[in-house]
Formats: C-alpha cells, structure tokens, sequence
C-alpha cells in the first residue's frame, strides 16, 4: 500500500513524524511532505494531481484548510489530522470534519492518527465491498438522511442497508447520537447525530470533538452523504488495485 502524507507546517513534525514512523510498518511504501495550503498552493495541485497511490493522509491545524483542498483535487481517500494547535483542536475537526457533500475527509480525533494506522491496516486486508450497512441506534429516527443516502449510494453503485447491529459483510457506518454508539476499534466510519435542533446549537460541536478524541474515523455532523462518498473512494480504489494486480 502507498500513502502520502503531507503537513501544512514543519511545526507539526511532534504529530506528523511519528505518523510516519506508525504507517511504515502498515504500508509499503510511505511518502512525507510540507507543503502548505495557504502559502504553496501551486505546488500542492501539483503534487496532488500528479501522485498516484492508494490514499493521502493531510495533517493541519487551525483553519486547517489542508485536508479539504487535497480531496478537493483528488478521487482517492483522503484522511485528516486535525492538529491540536488551539481549542483543543476544535478548531482544526470543525475545519476539516465539516465538509460540503461530495468532498469528503475522513478524519480523527486531534492528534489521534492512531485510528487512522488502524483504519488503513485493516483497510489493506478487507475486502473491497460495494456494500454499505447503516448502524443506526435503538430510538433513533434516521430514516430521512438514510434516504438522501440511498440515492448519493446508487450514483455511486453503492448498495445500502440499516439495521441496529453491525454487518460483517458491509462498510459500517455508525451514527453516533451518545458516547456507548462509538466503535472506537472497528472498521467503518462514525457520523455524528444530532436532531436538527440541536445541530444549529453550536457548543454542541464540543460533544463532537469528545466523540472523536474517543478514537475511530469519523465525518461530519449528519453528513451521511460524505460517508457514503467516503465508502465509494475506498470502494474504487480498492478494486481498482485488484484489476491492476489482475493485469
């Protein structure tokens, strides 16, 4: 597996250099770069255009624009680090979590590039899987997102499903509306559940950031739909690695 990982700042080398030295066991071949959003931006289109691999880790903090503008640029996965420069790095999730539908971040919690290692090692072994399954907890009435993405899944040749357990055979989602719904260990994404009420409050965005500083890969407030673009990159790669090996 061939990642590149690429910092906004030399000053993140205490999160960006044992990020490498982490992935190096998990992937074959591993590149490392500084190259920032704000003040290289020529260089990092180029760059991005032109790299070919499996997938692009982008670590920033406070805007944080990074990891947006490298999915922005590419139709590989991409992961973010938010980097805990203020806040708590509340500032750095927001930026990077809370992307429009279509261009989709998956990322961690500040500073927890563990989850990302982790999601990549068993990425590496799973099966790639047009098969997507909700996991939707008990009292929770999440119907109407579901739908919105059924049809982003079927643009995608994504199938999808719903039920309050895990699939094995699927790419899990996991709505997280309390603390006990978050699989910190295990292969999918999170996206964090609010009733539309509660989404526009914005101290709730402080409950997000402790969700994912709990650990796991995560997406934005009720944006199912960049879970679902997310799954279809993973999707695309992967199999798109096969019919390379295949050849």
């Amino acid at each position: 597996m061939k990642i590149f990982v690429v910092f906004g700042s030399a000053s993140d080398d205490s999160i960006s250099q044992p990020l490498v030295d982490s992935l190096k066991p998990v992937c074959s071949d591993v590149e490392f770069q500084v190259i920032s959003a704000h003040r290289n931006i020529d260089q990092l289109h180029d760059k991005i255009k032109n790299w070919q691999g499996d997938a692009i880790v982008a670590g920033a903090g406070l805007a944080a624009a990074l990891p947006g503008v490298v999915a922005a640029l590419t139709p590989l996965p991409v992961f973010g680090v938010p980097v805990n420069s203020q806040f708590g790095g509340l500032d750095s999730l927001a930026s990077i979590a809370q992307m429009p539908p279509g261009v989709p971040v998956l990322t961690c919690g500040p500073d927890k590039t563990s989850a990302i290692v982790d999601f990549l090692d068993q990425w590496k072994s799973a099966k790639p899987t047009s098969y997507v399954h909700f996991v939707v907890p008990e009292g929770v009435k999440a119907e109407e997102i579901i739908e919105k993405s059924r049809i982003a899944a079927a643009d995608k040749g994504l199938t999808v499903t719903s039920s309050n357990a895990p699939d094995e055979a699927a790419l899990n989602i996991y709505l997280v509306a309390e603390a006990e719904d978050i699989r910190p260990d295990a292969f999918g994404i999170h996206v964090p559940f609010f009733k539309k009420e509660d989404a526009a409050n914005a101290k709730n965005y402080l409950t997000v950031l402790d969700w994912a500083s709990r650990g796991g890969i995560w997406v934005g407030a009720n944006n199912t739909r960049n879970a679902i673009h997310a799954a279809a990159r993973l999707y695309e790669q992967r199999k798109s690695e096969g019919e390379r090996n295949a050849a």
